[in-house]
Protein backbone atom coordinates (compact mmCIF):
# COMPACT_ATOMS: atom_id res chain seq x y z
CA UNK A 1 0.00 0.00 0.00
CA UNK A 2 2.73 2.31 0.96
CA UNK A 3 4.79 2.19 -2.63
CA UNK A 4 1.22 2.54 -4.00
CA UNK A 5 0.71 5.65 -1.95
CA UNK A 6 3.98 6.93 -2.91
CA UNK A 7 3.63 6.12 -6.83
CA UNK A 8 0.63 7.60 -7.70
CA UNK A 9 1.72 10.95 -6.62
CA UNK A 10 1.54 13.93 -7.04
CA UNK A 11 -2.55 14.66 -6.09
CA UNK A 12 -4.07 17.93 -7.08
CA UNK A 13 -7.08 18.51 -4.78
CA UNK A 14 -9.42 21.23 -4.48
CA UNK A 15 -6.59 22.74 -6.55
CA UNK A 16 -3.78 22.23 -3.78
CA UNK A 17 -0.95 20.00 -4.02
CA UNK A 18 -0.94 16.51 -1.39
CA UNK A 19 2.82 16.25 -0.68
CA UNK A 20 3.11 12.23 0.81
CA UNK A 21 7.00 11.79 1.09
CA UNK A 22 8.78 8.82 2.76
CA UNK A 23 9.80 9.70 5.83
CA UNK A 24 13.80 10.50 5.62
CA UNK A 25 16.21 11.09 8.61
CA UNK A 26 16.47 14.91 7.34
CA UNK A 27 12.54 15.51 8.08
CA UNK A 28 12.77 18.38 10.03
CA UNK A 29 9.34 19.82 11.68
CA UNK A 30 10.59 23.29 11.85
CA UNK A 31 10.51 23.94 7.48
CA UNK A 32 6.89 25.43 7.09
CA UNK A 33 7.32 23.69 3.17
CA UNK A 34 9.09 20.98 1.50
CA UNK A 35 12.04 21.95 -0.28
CA UNK A 36 11.68 18.84 -2.79
CA UNK A 37 8.22 18.42 -4.27
CA UNK A 38 6.93 16.69 -6.96
CA UNK A 39 5.10 18.85 -9.43
CA UNK A 40 3.03 18.35 -12.56
CA UNK A 41 4.67 20.23 -15.24
CA UNK A 42 3.60 21.03 -19.19
CA UNK A 43 5.88 22.56 -22.30
CA UNK A 44 4.20 24.83 -24.63
CA UNK A 45 4.29 23.20 -27.78
CA UNK A 46 3.98 19.50 -29.53
CA UNK A 47 7.01 17.86 -27.67
CA UNK A 48 4.97 15.14 -27.01
CA UNK A 49 4.55 13.36 -30.68
CA UNK A 50 8.00 14.55 -31.51
CA UNK A 51 10.32 12.28 -29.04
CA UNK A 52 10.43 9.59 -27.81
CA UNK A 53 10.20 8.21 -23.98
CA UNK A 54 14.04 8.63 -23.68
CA UNK A 55 14.04 11.92 -24.96
CA UNK A 56 11.04 13.39 -23.31
CA UNK A 57 12.34 12.03 -20.03
CA UNK A 58 15.87 14.16 -20.89
CA UNK A 59 14.21 17.19 -21.44
CA UNK A 60 12.04 17.05 -18.72
CA UNK A 61 15.73 16.26 -16.50
CA UNK A 62 16.58 19.88 -17.33
CA UNK A 63 13.62 20.92 -14.96
CA UNK A 64 13.95 18.06 -12.42
CA UNK A 65 14.30 14.31 -12.09
CA UNK A 66 11.53 13.18 -13.66
CA UNK A 67 8.91 10.55 -12.27
CA UNK A 68 6.37 9.78 -15.15
CA UNK A 69 5.02 10.93 -18.15
CA UNK A 70 1.26 11.63 -19.14
CA UNK A 71 0.61 9.01 -21.50
CA UNK A 72 -2.31 11.13 -22.67
CA UNK A 73 -0.50 13.61 -24.42
CA UNK A 74 -1.18 12.22 -27.81
CA UNK A 75 -4.59 11.77 -27.55
CA UNK A 76 -5.86 15.45 -28.10
CA UNK A 77 -7.21 15.98 -24.48
CA UNK A 78 -4.36 18.90 -23.51
CA UNK A 79 -3.84 20.57 -26.80
CA UNK A 80 -0.86 18.52 -27.39
CA UNK A 81 1.19 19.88 -24.73
CA UNK A 82 3.81 17.54 -22.88
CA UNK A 83 3.14 16.59 -19.20
CA UNK A 84 5.64 15.33 -16.55
CA UNK A 85 5.69 14.81 -13.09
CA UNK A 86 9.30 15.87 -11.93
CA UNK A 87 10.69 16.37 -8.81
CA UNK A 88 12.06 20.12 -8.38
CA UNK A 89 13.72 21.76 -5.71
CA UNK A 90 11.80 24.72 -4.57
CA UNK A 91 14.77 26.12 -2.66
CA UNK A 92 16.10 27.08 -6.00
CA UNK A 93 15.26 29.23 -8.68
CA UNK A 94 12.73 27.68 -10.96
CA UNK A 95 12.91 26.73 -14.87
CA UNK A 96 10.60 29.00 -16.77
CA UNK A 97 11.95 27.69 -20.43
CA UNK A 98 14.28 25.67 -21.87
CA UNK A 99 15.36 25.82 -25.73
CA UNK A 100 15.16 22.82 -27.89
CA UNK A 101 16.54 23.31 -31.72
CA UNK A 102 16.58 27.33 -31.39
CA UNK A 103 12.89 27.08 -30.28
CA UNK A 104 11.61 27.81 -26.80
CA UNK A 105 9.13 26.18 -25.09
CA UNK A 106 7.58 27.74 -21.65
CA UNK A 107 7.75 25.67 -18.48
CA UNK A 108 4.34 25.89 -17.28
CA UNK A 109 4.45 24.69 -13.14
CA UNK A 110 0.75 23.19 -12.49
CA UNK A 111 -1.23 24.63 -9.47
CA UNK A 112 2.04 26.49 -8.21
CA UNK A 113 0.06 30.05 -7.68
CA UNK A 114 3.08 32.10 -5.25
CA UNK A 115 5.90 32.16 -7.68
CA UNK A 116 7.95 35.27 -7.38
CA UNK A 117 8.79 36.08 -11.35
CA UNK A 118 11.92 37.88 -10.07
CA UNK A 119 13.77 35.92 -8.45
CA UNK A 120 11.95 32.96 -9.56
CA UNK A 121 11.83 31.11 -6.27
CA UNK A 122 8.17 29.61 -4.67
CA UNK A 123 6.23 31.29 -1.72
CA UNK A 124 6.40 34.54 -2.13
CA UNK A 125 5.13 37.03 -5.12
CA UNK A 126 7.68 39.80 -6.80
CA UNK A 127 5.67 42.68 -4.77
CA UNK A 128 7.30 41.61 -1.25
CA UNK A 129 10.04 40.02 -2.63
CA UNK A 130 13.08 40.03 -0.36
CA UNK A 131 15.65 40.25 -3.31
CA UNK A 132 13.86 42.88 -4.94
CA UNK A 133 13.21 45.08 -1.88
CA UNK A 134 15.37 44.28 0.63
CA UNK A 135 13.94 46.48 3.26
CA UNK A 136 10.84 44.38 3.56
CA UNK A 137 10.68 42.37 7.08
CA UNK A 138 10.38 38.44 7.24
CA UNK A 139 7.61 37.46 8.68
Amino acid sequence: MELEVLSESPWIIFGQYLTVQPWSVSFDLAQTFPSMVMLWIRFSGPLGYMYKHKILVEIGGLVGKVTKLDLNIDNGIRGRLTRMSVYVNLDKPLVSQIIINGKIHKVEYEFLPTVCFHCERYGHMKDVCRSLNPDLKST
